[in-house]
């Protein structure tokens, strides 16, 4: 998708973004209202990057900026509650899928002698999909899978996964989904980490570590892609059936979600500094 340019946004936003009362008093108001903190800037700057990137016109969100202007200013809820339940239930969907996936894949009702998913009837299908939601929604979660390339009919009227333990949606399945995947982890990561900052005992913290370098050879990306996909897969796995082992939807004492995501980030390409020009600013600097 072709990028869109961040001045067109900067020149879209002036007007709307204006605080009501005179040219002058709106823009001292706006000098002694801006961040100083870096952070705030490229937090802000890099998350307006992403919906232009994702295809948001720069007016659409303009006029989202300017209604969280207004809803600031006037001390209302930053987002309506029916936005907030539409993410939360396909969040709640796309869990109870990889959950399906996941049962199919561990039980032995499930399962031939390798320990592979095998094909189920219509009837198994359903039951296996009922341990996950209530019995009104199976149908609509069925056509769900099947329409959406998780699950397929074969040629002897039985169901069967498309994939292994973890769900890969189908490309336009998957863009579809990519908003409101990230307004649900998104906040789940800055709510982390704004925790863990606030929180003094480690090991009451929850857990946010990474593995970085800055100058791996592109020839070796590839390599780090297939590395990552076979570790995250193994601790994945192992994390996951802890987790089923130990969920109880009818505890008598208070629930949490709970979650684990791995990701793997490749840079830009860009070319390290010649060992030699390095080299001589170390001697310069003493």
């Amino acid at each position: 998708m072709k990028k869109k340019n961040t001045a067109a946004l900067t020149r879209s936003i002036t007007g709307p973004l204006l605080l009501p009362g005179d040219g002058k008093r709106a823009a001292r108001r706006s000098r002694a209202a801006h961040s100083h903190d870096p952070a705030i800037r490229i937090l802000l700057g890099k998350t307006i990057e992403f919906l232009l990137s994702a295809g948001e016109s720069p007016e659409h969100i303009a006029c989202e900026l300017a209604d969280q202007t207004r809803r600031v200013s006037s001390r209302k809820p930053l987002f309506c509650a029916e936005d907030a339940r539409h993410v939360e239930s396909v969040h709640e969907r796309v869990v109870d899928i990889c959950g399906v996936v996941h049962d199919w894949h561990r039980e032995p009702a499930y399962t031939n002698g390798d320990g592979d998913p095998l094909q189920l009837s219509s009837e198994s299908l359903r039951t296996l999909v009922r341990k996950r939601v209530p019995r009104k929604r199976v149908p609509e979660l069925i056509r769900w899978m099947i329409k959406n390339g998780v699950v397929k009919n074969t040629n002897h009227r039985k169901f069967a996964l498309t994939g292994g333990r973890m769900v890969i949606f189908e490309k336009d399945t998957a863009r579809k989904l990519l908003m409101d995947r990230v307004a649900k982890l998104v906040p789940q990561l800055l709510r982390t980490e704004l925790r863990n900052a606030n929180t003094q005992d480690p090991n009451s913290r929850d857990i946010h570590r990474g593995a970085l370098v800055f100058f791996l050879p592109e020839k070796y990306v590839p390599l780090w892609r297939q590395v990552i996909r076979e570790r995250a897969g193994m601790f994945l796995e192992s994390v996951d059936n802890w987790l089923e082992d130990h969920a109880r939807r009818d505890d008598l004492g208070p629930v949490c979600e709970v979650a684990v995501h791995c990701y793997a980030y490749t840079g830009d390409s860009r070319l390290p500094k010649p060992a030699r020009a390095r080299s001589r600013q170390l001697k310069a600097g003493g």
